[in-house]
């Protein structure tokens, strides 16, 4: 599972399908209340055709009312759902929430420690994105995330999960993942990020990343590994940029920055 992204297209056809449910159960209810008022009309016999009146408009009201609830709990629940993924889905890259985050990667976590398979997580951060907001704009900001988004995720193995971690920043937890493989994914992903390119009036913004890294010991949580994890961050910041390291408590083990091709 890479991501949890919403369906827009699919949000829309459920919505319009409920919505019409709705629409055939209340026309439905109108065409059965002309039927009976229609042979209320035609029936000579006054009491008869009361009495024949009440037991049809009992049968359609009970019909109409099972019509409308089905609809209408189909309606509530789809409204749930939509708001419940609209909280847990960043709305700019489609990617988990932090907030949403949590749980995943605790499971990811016990699964890793109980299965005794080694994890690791990446924290990938843009260089100097502030500068690139105030120069270009928010909107371009916006755009080079949603394309490094898409970028990592084109690296990824479908069991690797993104989320987007803070403003400029991507957590991507690797299972099943050594640091040595680790390393040679981020180098995949800085490679990728190289050839990312934004046109801007006259100007193309490129960028670079730096991404720290850690890899999962027994008695990790999540504080403590992503931890690591930035203190890696902060060695790549330190080491120029546009490249990765490894954290290992209070040992730094930087790597270089030329990137390590995974093979074909």
């Amino acid at each position: 599972m890479k991501t949890a992204r919403i369906d827009v297209r699919t949000d829309i056809r459920t919505d319009v399908l409920i919505r019409v449910l709705l629409g055939c159960a209340l026309f439905l209810g109108i065409v059965l209340a002309a039927i009976d008022i229609y042979s209320l009309v035609s029936c000579t016999d006054t009491h008869a055709s009361w009495k024949t009146l009440h037991r049809i408009a009992l049968t359609d009201s009970i019909f109409l009312v099972i019509a409308l609830g089905i609809a209408n709990f189909l309606f509530i629940k789809f409204r749930k759902q939509r708001t419940q993924d609209i909280q847990h889905t960043d709305s700019l890259t489609g990617l988990v929430t932090r907030h949403a985050f949590g749980e995943i990667f605790e499971h990811a976590l016990l699964d890793a420690k109980r299965t005794l398979e080694p994890l690791s997580v990446l924290i990938v951060d843009i260089d100097h994105f502030r500068g690139i907001n105030e120069r270009y704009g928010h909107k371009a900001g916006d755009a080079l995330l949603s394309m490094l988004s898409k970028s990592i995720q084109s690296v990824l193995r479908a069991s690797d999960i993104t989320c987007r971690w803070e403003g400029d920043q991507f957590l991507v937890v690797l299972k099943e993942c050594s640091t040595k493989d680790s390393c040679r994914i981020a180098a995949k992903i800085l490679e990728m990020t190289r050839s990312l390119a934004l046109k801007k009036g006259e100007d193309t913004i490129k960028i670079s990343i730096s991404i720290g890294i850690a890899q999962m010991v027994s008695d990790d949580n999540i504080e403590t590994l992503t931890a690591r994890a930035e203190t890696g961050l902060y060695s790549a910041r330190d080491n120029g940029r546009n490249g990765c390291a490894v954290g290992y408590d209070w040992i730094l083990i930087n790597y270089a920055c030329e990137p390590i091709l995974l093979p074909a």
